[in-house]
């Protein structure tokens, strides 16, 4: 279903925001095991479960707008994105979070996958590949392509 108005505009740029930084967890994931490859689990683990906040983020913005619908005074507020991740990050309620664990069961499995995939992180064994991969060229562009996309799409939603 396609949300119009302000609420359309506010899905649709945030959705290609978590587009871009899916493109930039893959160069992340590639630049990490090129030094690395005795980490590869760890390193698979730590990018799917980045995978998988972002899937979290996704379902629950759509879940917002069918829950706030598409009236344009009800997102005016979201002028980046910024805004929009912190709404659906830090101010998600609990009450939201029920909600959307009943009526999505897709939405029960991210959440089920992010519980196994965070027990089982090993952020000490992350830090020397994920230092290595911050040097590496290849990641060094995509963090680039990350802000431009960023900035343009912030473009987007000001207002």
């Amino acid at each position: 279903m396609k949300t119009s108005g302000r609420a359309g505009l506010v899905e649709e740029v945030f959705f290609r925001y978590l587009d871009a930084r899916r493109t930039f967890n893959l160069a992340l994931e590639r630049c990490a095991l090129k030094g690395w490859p005795d980490r590869s689990a760890a390193i698979r683990n730590a990018t799917q479960l980045q995978e998988l906040y972002f899937s979290q983020l996704s379902a629950r913005l759509t879940h917002l707008v069918l829950q706030e619908g598409s009236d344009d005074v009800n997102w005016l507020d979201y002028t980046n994105t910024f805004k929009v991740h912190e709404r659906l990050q830090d101010r998600w309620s609990e009450h939201e979070e029920q909600t959307l664990r009943l009526s999505d069961s897709a939405y029960s499995q991210i959440e089920s996958e992010i519980s196994k995939r965070e027990a089982a992180a090993d952020p000490e064994i992350l830090i020397e590949p994920f230092n290595m991969a911050k040097r590496d060229p290849e990641l060094i562009a995509a963090g680039h392509e990350l802000n431009d996309t960023t900035f343009a799409l912030d473009r987007k939603l000001a207002l």
